[in-house]
C-alpha cells in the first residue's frame, strides 16, 4: 500500500522469483560446497604428487570462478532487483531489521571474491602450502556468508520470539536456523559433487591411463552421495522445527507443497543413482552427457526445497508481519469500509463506481494478486481457478479467502471492492457473464384424496415421511454424497374406543405414483423392531416424474391388506418429498442446472468442487471422477442419516460441508441455507412449507445463522478429535454470542427439540429453539412417541417442515392428504375434537400429550 506495484500479466512475479531465485541459489549453494571441494582436491593432488591431477584442480577452479562469481555475481543482483520490484515492502522491512546483518555478509561475500582471486591466479606463483590455506580461507568466508543468509532466509518463514520482542538475535536465531543451516551445508557439498562430475568427466586420459579421471569421478560420486543422507536427515529436523501452523501446511493442508516434497525425495534418489552410475566406466560420449543430466538434479534438489520453504511461508512474505501481497499484517482492519483504493498511495482509482468496476477490479487485481498469480501464464495462472467459480462465489470467498485457503492472504478492501474483483477475473478475463437467479413458476399439481367412511371403515391408515425433505445430491459420473431415497414410515390403526395398533397377520405396501424408474411397483415395508409401525427405509424416489416434469413432491400410495385373504383393509397417499435444487452452481460454476427448473448439479459443477477439495486436501478425486470412478463422499465422511460410517479421523458430511461455507456466506440470515438446500421462497421446491413457515419463523430460528449452526456441530467434532474441526472452529464468529454458550450436538441424532419451545405442550417460545437439543435419537421429532406410547409425532402432525396445516406450493392440501381423508379437515389429526377417527367416539381427555383437546 505504501509503494508502487510492477504491473505484470503473463509472467508473474513467482514466475521471476522460480526463474532467478532457484537459480541463483543453486549457484550459491555450490560456491559453498565447492570451496570445500576444491582445497580438498588440491591437497589430494600435491600428495599424490600427480602433475595432470593438479591441472584438472585448476581447470576445475577456472570453471568455478566463471560460474560462481559471474554467473552466480549476476544473478544475485538480479534477486535484489526483482524482490525489491516484487516486494518493496518486505525488502525494506528486511533491511531495516538486519541492516547490520546484510552488511556482514556482503564482507563476508568481499573477502569470498578476492579469496578465490588470489586462490585463481595464485596457482603457479604462491607457495603450494599458503595456497592451500587461501582455499580454506575461501571456504570459511563463503560458510560464514551461507550462516548469515541462512538466520536471515529462516527469519522469513519461522521469525519466532522476534514478532514480541523485535529483538535482532531472536529473529537470527530462528526456530528453524540450525536445521536449515545443516541441510543447506549438506546440499550444498553434494552440488559441489554433482558440479566435479562435469569436469572430471572431461579429464584426458593421457599415456593411456585413466586413473586419475576414475578416481575424480568417484570422488565426485561420494561428495554426492554421502552428504544426501545428511541432507534428508536434517530435511526431516526441518520439517519438525517448524511452529504447528507452518508444519500443517507442509504436512497436511497443502496438495502443492507435497508434490514438492515428493520432487525433493525424487531429486535426491536420482541424484544419487546418477552418481552410482557415473562410478561406472563407460564411455564418454555417454558420460558426459549423463554428468550434465545429472547435474540438472542438484538444481532440482535445491529448487524442490526452495519451493516448499516458500509455499510453507504462505500467506506470508514475513512470516505474521507481511502478506505475500506486500501488504502489511492489519491492513485488513483498518482500511475498514473506506476500501483499499481509497487508502493505497499509489492507485489510479479511488472509488468503485458501476462505470468503472471492470477497471477498479483490473487495479485490485495488479495490486493484491499478481505478485503471486499470473493471467494466461505457465505459473499460477488465476484463470482456471476463477472459472470454477462465479462471480457471486469469488465475493464470498475473497470475503473470507484467508479462511477458506490458509495459504492465501486476506482480501483487503470492502464489499464493492470484494464484487468488483469478483467481476473482474469472471466477466473481465473469462468474459462470462453474471447469471441472476429466476423465479421458478410452479404449477399445481392435480391431487386425489383416498375415500374414508367413518361409518363403515374399521381402519385408519397413517404414513409419513421420515423427512420433511428428502435431499438428493449427486453431480451424475461426478460424485454422490446422498442418493435419491426416502424413507417412508406407516402405522394401521383398528378402530374403536381403545384402538389397536395391528402388526400382525397384515402387509403394507407403497408405491410411488407417476415413478420415473420402477413403474411404481409396490415396495414391502417392513415392521420396524422395537416400534409399532412399518417402515421402507429406503424407497426410490426421483423429483421427476414418467413424463419428465419436475415435481419434488411425488405422491406415494400406501396399502394395509390381510395377509392371508389379500383384501384391502386401508388405503392412503402421502408426499414423499424429494429434491435435487442444490445451488452449488450459483457459486461453483458451471452449467447452471440439468434441467429446465434449475435444479440438480451438473457434472462440470462438480468437477469444479472437487478440484477445490483436491487442492485443500490434499486428494485426487477429481482425478479419480475423469477416470471413471464417481466420488462417494460418505466412504470417507460420516453420515448419520445414511448410517455411512466415513472413516475415523474424518469429520462428518455436515460439519465439513457448514464447518466450511460458514467462512464463505458468513453475516447472512436464512438466505445463506437457501444457496445450498432447495428452501428459495422463489424456487423450485420451496420445502419450508409448514405452519412455522406460515407463521414467519426460518432455518435459523431453530437451526441458527450457519456460523452458529456450524459451531455446535464443530465442537461435537473437536471432541471427537477429528481432524480440521479445531481449525474451523478458530475461523467462525457465532451471531447469536460466544461460541462456548452453543452446545455440541451430532447431525441428524440431535436436532432442536419442539418441547423446548412448546413447554409442556403450551404456546411456543420461538428464542428458546436453537441450542436445546435432543439428547438422543429416539427423542427426535420423527421417532418421538406421545405421551402413551401410541403414536410418533408425524404421525398427526406431519413430517417436520410440513406440519399440517402445510401450504405446498404445488398444491395447498399436497401435504394435508390424511388429515382431509379421515376428518375432512387440515389441522392435525384429532384436532378440534375429531377423535372419533380413532375412537369412533368423542374424548374429553388429553391422551396423546397434554394440551390437545382444544376447542375449534
Amino acid at each position: 500500500m505504501e509503494y508502487p506495484i510492477w504491473q505484470l500479466t503473463t509472467l508473474a512475479g513467482g514466475f521471476w522469483i522460480a526463474l532467478i531465485g532457484t537459480f541463483h541459489v543453486f549457484l550459491a549453494h555450490f560456491a559453498v560446497g565447492g570451496g570445500l571441494y576444491l582445497t580438498l582436491s588440491e591437497i589430494y593432488a600435491r600428495k599424490t604428487g600427480s602433475p595432470v591431477l593438479l591441472a584438472h584442480v585448476k581447470k576445475h577452479t577456472r570453471f568455478f570462478l566463471l560460474i560462481t562469481m559471474v554467473a552466480g555475481g549476476v544473478t544475485g543482483v538480479g534477486i535484489w532487483f526483482t524482490i525489491g520490484l516484487l516486494s518493496p515492502q518486505a525488502t525494506s522491512t528486511l533491511l531495516k531489521i538486519f541492516v547490520y546483518g546484510f552488511a556482514t555478509e556482503w564482507v563476508f561475500f568481499l573477502c569470498e571474491i578476492v579469496a578465490l582471486l588470489v586462490y585463481y591466479y595464485g596457482f603457479e606463483r604462491m607457495d603450494p602450502r599458503e595456497h592451500v590455506r587461501m582455499g580454506w580461507l575461501y571456504f570459511l568466508f563463503a560458510l560464514l556468508s551461507l550462516f548469515v543468509i541462512n538466520g536471515i532466509v529462516g527469519f522469513m518463514l519461522t521469525p519466532g520470539k522476534w514478532l514480541v520482542t523485535h529483538n535482532f538475535w531472536d529473529g537470527f536465531f530462528n526456530p528453524t536456523f540450525w536445521p536449515q543451516f545443516f541441510l543447506r551445508t549438506a546440499i550444498s557439498l553434494t552440488l559441489a559433487g554433482l558440479f566435479g562430475f562435469v569436469t572430471a568427466t572431461r579429464i584426458p586420459a593421457e599415456n593411456g591411463d585413466e586413473g586419475i579421471r576414475e578416481r575424480m569421478v568417484r570422488l565426485a560420486a561420494a561428495w554426492t552421495i554421502l552428504p544426501l543422507v545428511v541432507c534428508f536427515a536434517s530435511g526431516w529436523w526441518y520439517i519438525t522445527a517448524l511452529p504447528e501452523p507452518q508444519q500443517q501446511m507442509v504436512l497436511l493442508r497443502s496438495a502443492r507443497i507435497a508434490g514438492f516434497m515428493k520432487d525433493f525425495q525424487y531429486f535426491g534418489a536420482a541424484a544419487a543413482l546418477g552418481a552410482l552410475l557415473l562410478a561406472v566406466r563407460m564411455p564418454g560420449a555417454v558420460r558426459f552427457p549423463l554428468a550434465l543430466f545429472v547435474l540438472l538434479t542438484g538444481w532440482g534438489l535445491i529448487g524442490s526445497f526452495e519451493f516448499v520453504r516458500e509455499a510453507a511461508r504462505k500467506p506470508y512474505l514475513i512470516y505474521g508481519h507481511t502478506y505475500s501481497n506486500g501488504i502489511l499484517v492489519g491492513a485488513e482492519k483498518t482500511v475498514g469500509e473506506a476500501g483499499y483504493l481509497a487508502t493505497a498511495k499509489w492507485a489510479r482509482i479511488r472509488q468503485v463506481t458501476p462505470e468503472n468496476r471492470l477497471a477498479a477490479g483490473a487495479e485490485l487485481y495488479q495490486h493484491q494478486c499478481a505478485s503471486c498469480h499470473s493471467i494466461g501464464g505457465p505459473m499460477n495462472d488465476i484463470k482456471p481457478w476463477a472459472a470454477t467459480l462465479t462471480a457471486e462465489g469469488l465475493a464470498g470467498l475473497l470475503e473470507s479467502l484467508n479462511l477458506a485457503n490458509p495459504a492465501m492472504p486476506p482480501f483487503v478492501g470492502n464489499r464493492l471492492e470484494r464484487e468488483a474483483l469478483a467481476a473482474y477475473l469472471t466477466e473481465g478475463l473469462l468474459g462470462t457473464q453474471p447469471v441472476a437467479e429466476s423465479p421458478v413458476a410452479l404449477t399445481e399439481l392435480p391431487l386425489d384424496i383416498p375415500p374414508f367412511d367413518p361409518a363403515k371403515d374399521e381402519y385408519v391408515l397413517l404414513a409419513w415421511s421420515g423427512l420433511g425433505m428428502h435431499m438428493a445430491v449427486e453431480a451424475q459420473g461426478v460424485f454422490s454424497l446422498r442418493p435419491a431415497t426416502a424413507e417412508l414410515s406407516a402405522q394401521l390403526i383398528k378402530r374403536g374406543d381403545s384402538p389397536a395398533k395391528i402388526t400382525e397377520g397384515v402387509e403394507l405396501t407403497c408405491a410411488v405414483e407417476g415413478a420415473k424408474e420402477g413403474g411404481g411397483q409396490p415396495v414391502d415395508m417392513k415392521l420396524l423392531e422395537g416400534r409399532d409401525w412399518f417402515q421402507a427405509p429406503a424407497v426410490q424416489i426421483s423429483p421427476r416424474g414418467a413424463s419428465g416434469d419436475y415435481n419434488p413432491y411425488p405422491l406415494v400410495t400406501v396399502e394395509a391388506r390381510d395377509a392371508a385373504t389379500k383384501t384391502v383393509l386401508a388405503r392412503t397417499k402421502t408426499v414423499l418429498p424429494v429434491s435435487d435444487e442444490v445451488g452449488c452452481a450459483s457459486c461453483h460454476g458451471g452449467a447452471r442446472a440439468v434441467n429446465a427448473t434449475g435444479s440438480g448439479i451438473s457434472p462440470e459443477t462438480g468437477l469444479n468442487i472437487l478440484r477445490i477439495h483436491d487442492r485443500m486436501n490434499r486428494t485426487s478425486l477429481m482425478a479419480q471422477a475423469r477416470a471413471g470412478t464417481p466420488v462417494a463422499c460418505t466412504s470417507c465422511h460420516a453420515d448419520p442419516l445414511t448410517g455411512a460410517e466415513g472413516k475415523a479421523g474424518l469429520m462428518g458430511v455436515s460439519s465439513a460441508l457448514h464447518g466450511f461455507h460458514a467462512s464463505t456466506l458468513k453475516g447472512r440470515g436464512a438466505e445463506s441455507c437457501g444457496r445450498c438446500h432447495p428452501s428459495r421462497p422463489d424456487g423450485a421446491t420451496r420445502f419450508l412449507r409448514g405452519l412455522h413457515g406460515q407463521l414467519g419463523l426460518e432455518c435459523t430460528t431453530c437451526h441458527g445463522a450457519l456460523e452458529d449452526h456450524a459451531v455446535g456441530l464443530l465442537k461435537r467434532e473437536l471432541e471427537k478429535g477429528s481432524r480440521g474441526a479445531k481449525r474451523l472452529l478458530t475461523q467462525i464468529t457465532p451471531q447469536s454470542g460466544p461460541q462456548d454458550a452453543i452446545p455440541p450436538r451430532t447431525a441428524w441424532t440431535q436436532t432442536p427439540d419442539c418441547l423446548a419451545c412448546h413447554q409442556d405442550f403450551g404456546a411456543p417460545d420461538p428464542s428458546r429453539a436453537f441450542g436445546n437439543w435432543t439428547k438422543a435419537a429416539p427423542e427426535r421429532f420423527k421417532s418421538r412417541l406421545d405421551e402413551i406410547g401410541a403414536l410418533s409425532c408425524p404421525a398427526c402432525h406431519g413430517a417436520q417442515h410440513a406440519l399440517t396445516p402445510a401450504l405446498n406450493p404445488y398444491g395447498p392440501d399436497r401435504d394435508n392428504i390424511q388429515p382431509l381423508q379421515y376428518q375432512k379437515l387440515s389441522r392435525p389429526l384429532g384436532a378440534q375434537g375429531n377423535c372419533p377417527v380413532c375412537h369412533k367416539v368423542a374424548k374429553t381427555d388429553s391422551l396423546h400429550h397434554p394440551n390437545m383437546i382444544r376447542k375449534p
